[in-house]
């Protein structure tokens, strides 16, 4: 498959909403049940800054990536895509944005719950979790009662990057 992974333009931010808006139906995914999107609300996103790479095969749009920084630790907001293929190239490609930046390390939040996102980073090998947020429980329940459901997920961009080069050499 050849992928091609180039800036969001204007032009691309409905293409870029009926990608995000396929997603929120995919029950396999962490966007599942998400809220939808409109082409305006890819273009708010556009105009504060966020970087939105959108992915294409043989011109047909196939997933997009969206990140922010600051440049010294930037955050990998959101991918989306079907293919392992796509998303960890997109993934490459949000590495080489913060590294080109001057960025040493970047990081993601993601539930816990398993899903085809979650199941494609722990499969890099290279990611540290740490939990972020909780399930509530009752103000007499024990600390140690507590349920994960939010992680952050950080990384070595070097060292991404390389590991996603094997792996992206090995679906060639």
């Amino acid at each position: 498959m050849m992928i091609t992974i180039s800036p969001c333009e204007t032009s691309d931010c409905a293409a870029v909403a009926i990608l995000w808006n396929a997603k929120v139906l995919d029950p396999e995914s962490c966007w599942f049940q998400a809220a939808t999107v409109d082409a305006a609300y890819v273009g708010n996103l556009l105009s504060d800054g966020q970087t939105i790479a959108i992915a294409r095969s043989a011109g047909v749009e196939v997933g997009f990536g969206f990140w922010c920084g600051p440049p010294e630790f930037p955050r990998l907001v959101a991918l989306a895509a079907d293919d392992p293929q796509v998303y960890y190239r997109l993934m490459a490609e949000f590495c080489a944005w913060g590294m080109a930046a001057g960025a040493t390390r970047g990081f993601a939040e993601i539930g816990t719950r398993a899903t085809t996102e979650k199941a494609r980073m722990d499969a890099l090998g290279v990611i540290e979790y740490s939990t972020i947020g909780f399930e509530p429980i009752a103000p007499d329940a024990p600390p140690e009662a507590r349920v994960a459901r939010l992680l952050r997920a950080e990384c070595n961009l070097s060292l991404l990057s390389q590991r996603l080069g094997e792996i992206l050499g090995a679906m060639s």
